[in-house]
């Protein structure tokens, strides 16, 4: 693992530009930093799209794991990084760690720069989403990552535990060729009432189905995203639907 990488980790601090030392408030934890490993080694992406950068946690595991199976180059997508949160942190700890090489950073908004580079016949093989996280922000997002996704490609969602994101999740693996691959579980609540809840859920859904309602299989399809904090889908195939396709989801 890069030095960089371990340092922040082990201390949760990381280090500004202008040297001030400030804990990391947002990031990846060891066990998403695990499934960003996985999906890389599976992908062994040439040319990786990160969407989303803070403090550069997982855009270290991500350019980490590209070198130790191949290399590769990594495009990050932040409009924020120079804000007052952020304040460059990101692209320090990718220069500190050596890997500004393998690096090209567009600051600007998803929406504007994922269309430009699809626009350009970018292909890729690797994307992670950790954006703004609201569905439509987020489906966008991943549209056009699609669009630039080889098939065998790897696409990683953080913070699934989101009403939009978990949809967005939904979404995917109901409607397109997209396998889970791995994943990173939340913490889940505890107690009665939650148990109860979870349980009269289950024992009510078949008696409120509908036309609109998701069948049993695409039910299944969801479970395992619905415990998820972080999960990586791999492309099984390319975009080969009818124009009027829609399973509910």
């Amino acid at each position: 693992m890069n030095a960089i990488l371990q340092e922040i980790l082990a201390t949760g601090v990381t280090v500004l530009p202008d040297g001030e030392r400030v804990p990391i408030h947002s990031g990846v934890g060891p066990g998403s930093g695990s499934v960003l490993l996985a999906a890389v080694e599976a992908a062994k992406p040439k040319l990786g799209c990160e969407v989303g950068l803070a403090f550069g946690l997982s855009t270290l595991y991500i350019l980490d794991a590209m070198q130790a199976h191949g290399g590769g180059r990594l495009i990050g997508v932040d409009p924020a990084q120079h804000d007052a949160t952020w304040r460059g942190g990101g692209l320090h700890n990718v220069q500190r760690a050596g890997f500004a090489d393998y690096y090209e950073f567009l600051e600007e908004t998803s929406q504007l720069a994922l269309p430009k580079l699809a626009g350009c016949g970018t292909r890729i093989q690797f994307g992670f989403i950790d954006g703004w996280h609201t569905f439509d922000h987020a489906l966008v997002d991943f549209f056009f990552l699609d669009m630039m996704m080889d098939v065998g490609g790897v696409v990683v969602l953080d913070d699934v535990g989101y009403p939009g994101l978990q949809r967005l999740a939904h979404f995917i693996v109901s409607n397109r060729d997209y396998k889970l691959l791995a994943l990173d579980r939340r913490p889940i609540p505890s107690g009665w009432r939650v148990t109860a809840k979870s349980g009269a859920q289950r024992l009510l859904r078949p008696l409120v189905r509908d036309n609109h309602s998701p069948t049993m299989e695409t039910l299944k399809l969801q479970q395992p995203i619905n415990t998820a904090q972080l999960i990586a889908l791999q492309k099984r195939g390319d975009d080969r639907r009818r124009f009027d396709h829609f399973v509910p989801f």
